[in-house]
């Protein structure tokens, strides 16, 4: 085996959405521009942890499903687990992306049909400069860092405040997505 090869796992893209190790928490340097973007809050993050780390007014966590329960917030902030499952919060994102501005984090594998229907449907889309050091600490002592890149989508929201944080593209709606 690889030094590299764990990162490869496709076990590790099926664990279940509630599995302790899908929890990958939005680093403090994403998440206070994010933050910044929303209006200095943000109104509901559907899928973090008991202790709320995003800080959100409102927030689910497993055993909720939040992916299913309202989003009655004016901003939201989605930061999925990282599995196969989540094509459905995208879904949702694109959906409430129409009536509310919706921030979502997902991995930035571009060849990917999850990929594909974000951009299709976003206002704009951040690249995150270098790989996103997630708030998990391993056994090692060392922070969990993320294996790919990430980007960031906007719904309703124009990402342009955070190039900071890597580069932004607006689709242009006259080219079609094959």
């Amino acid at each position: 085996m690889s030094i590299a090869e764990h990162r490869f796992d496709n076990a590790k893209r099926r664990r279940p959405e509630h599995h302790v190790r899908q929890a990958m928490l939005t680093p403090a340097y994403v998440l206070e521009p994010i933050r910044a973007l929303l209006g200095g809050s943000i109104g509901l993050d559907p899928c973090t942890e008991p202790d709320n780390p995003t800080g959100a007014e409102h927030f689910y966590c497993p055993p909720q499903d939040g992916c299913t329960l309202p989003w009655d917030a004016p901003t939201v902030y989605v930061n999925p687990p990282y599995a196969e499952v989540r094509g459905r919060w995208v879904d949702r994102c694109v959906d409430e992306g129409r009536r509310r501005q919706v921030v979502l984090l997902i991995p930035a594998h571009t060849e990917t049909r999850i990929f594909q229907r974000a951009l299709e449907h976003c206002t704009s889309v951040l690249f995150v400069c270098a790989r996103l050091r997630f708030g998990v600490v391993r056994e090692n002592g060392r922070q969990e860092a993320a294996s790919h890149g990430s980007a960031l989508f906007g719904f309703n929201v124009d990402l342009g405040p955070l190039a900071d944080l890597g580069v932004v593209l607006r689709p242009d709606r006259s080219w079609r997505l094959f």
